[in-house]
């Protein structure tokens, strides 16, 4: 005898379409959720990369006088997937900003002038981080998860300052981040991540 197969009805595939589309929109935003944490896990692991470069060439003597005898905090720029290897070294991935570092008397640090040991630093520093910058994941403002702030807020770039004493602090900053003075902007354009990270950012 056979059996009449006439598959689902119309019914039937309207009720599992309906518990699919329930559980599709169940499970997208704790999937969003967990995208967005993978991503700023990521963005913390490469902060702590940029410290620890920055650390090591603070062992060395001339390095370190560059960026601890300013009047102001040292501001170590790293721009994010660009080659530590190309153009003239370091400077396109990584830049360094120095306020009047301490000199010799003949104007040099250690018998370097403070543009090439800037250059050798940032080279130094490229170098430890490996062949290429690492690339921001998060791309969202921290304290507006749903990035409706201006374009400006967005997290762009990775920015480590280095303090009198050889403290470095690692931010994710946007472009309108100003860290000028010695108290780097933390409201909205830039986020402590390593050593320790900002409530905004968690």
């Amino acid at each position: 005898m056979k059996k009449n197969n006439k598959g689902f009805s119309l019914v039937e595939l309207i009720i599992v379409i309906a518990i699919m589309a329930i559980l599709a929109g169940a499970i997208a935003p704790a999937l969003i959720k967990y995208i967005d944490k993978s991503r700023r896990s990521n963005d913390v692991t490469s902060a702590k990369a940029i410290k620890t470069a920055v650390e090591t060439a603070l062992g060395t003597e001339s390095y370190y006088e560059l960026l601890t005898t300013g009047t102001a905090d040292a501001v170590i720029t790293v721009t994010p997937g660009k080659s530590t290897s190309s153009g003239s070294g370091g400077s396109d991935a990584v830049s360094i900003s120095v306020t009047s570092p301490q000199t010799d008397t003949d104007g040099t640090i250690n018998g370097k002038t403070v543009e090439a040991l800037t250059t050798a630093c940032e080279k130094s520093i490229a170098t430890t981080i490996g062949e290429k910058t690492p690339k921001l994941k998060y791309r969202k403002n921290a304290t507006d998860p749903k990035g409706k702030t201006g374009a400006n807020d967005v997290p762009t770039k990775f920015v480590a300052t280095v303090t009198k004493g050889g403290t470095v602090t690692v931010y994710i900053a946007s472009n309108s981040a100003n860290f000028t003075s010695a108290d780097a902007d933390n409201t909205g354009k830039a986020w402590e991540i390593s050593p320790n990270m900002c409530e905004e950012y968690q």
